[in-house]
């Protein structure tokens, strides 16, 4: 599965997220090579329930050793930022070049500023919040 894919899998699964990252800012025209996804995530419990399925579907699980749930847990979320230093929940494929999708936990700018500035682009068939500029820089 390819960025693209992976992106318009989670905007028809209905996931609540922001592109930020190297993608966000190639979609937003500035020439930058990136091999992963980043989003943000809205972490409520349906948003993230609805992120877990599509993630499955997908193929993903996580590059640590724990089950993909764990994601929907802000207890251990915060566990591991604090013992880790833990700032994102990345997921691949088990392909032999995997799409690398990176859930920000500790995003600079929180999610809801993030969502309201985003601008919907067009990404294949689907539309995508992507960061704006501002919050990109």
């Amino acid at each position: 599965m390819n960025m693209f894919d992976l992106l318009k899998l989670l905007a028809l699964a209905k996931v609540d997220f922001v592109l930020v990252g190297g993608l966000a800012v190639a979609l937003r025209g500035y020439s930058r090579f990136t091999m992963d996804v980043d989003v943000v995530l809205a972490m409520d419990e349906a948003n993230l329930q609805r992120f877990i399925r599509a993630a499955t579907k997908a193929g993903l699980h996580p590059a640590i050793p724990v089950p993909l749930e764990s994601l929907a847990q802000p207890e251990l979320i915060e566990q591991w930022y604090k013992e880790k230093g833990m700032l994102a929940f990345s997921l691949r494929s088990r392909e032999a070049i995997a799409t690398v999708l990176d859930v920000l936990l500790r995003p600079v700018v929180p999610f809801a500023e993030l969502r309201k500035e985003a601008t919907l682009l067009d990404v294949g068939t689907v539309q995508v919040p992507v960061a704006s500029i501002e919050h990109l820089i």
